[in-house]
């Protein structure tokens, strides 16, 4: 698994909508990393540390538990 996620990764290895996901990233910024799902900002781009994520999931994430989103139009 890469370092760095998309939010729309992260929102699919937590299993939680685009949406809310994006919605907790907004947070995280709001509140300075008190609250939300943890981000850095790359220019406009949003990353969430894969590092960070296995700290809120509680343990190491695995390949065997993350499937790479399938774009609609690219297949």
């Amino acid at each position: 698994m890469p370092d760095f996620l998309t939010v729309t990764e992260a929102a699919q290895v937590l299993r939680i909508g685009r949406t809310a996901a994006y919605a907790l990233a907004a947070r995280y910024e709001e509140t300075s990393g008190a609250e939300g799902l943890p981000v850095i900002r790359i220019g406009k781009q949003l990353r969430v540390p894969l590092a960070r994520l296995e700290e809120l999931a509680g343990g190491a994430l695995t390949a065997r538990r993350y499937a790479p989103i399938q774009h609609p139009t690219l297949g």
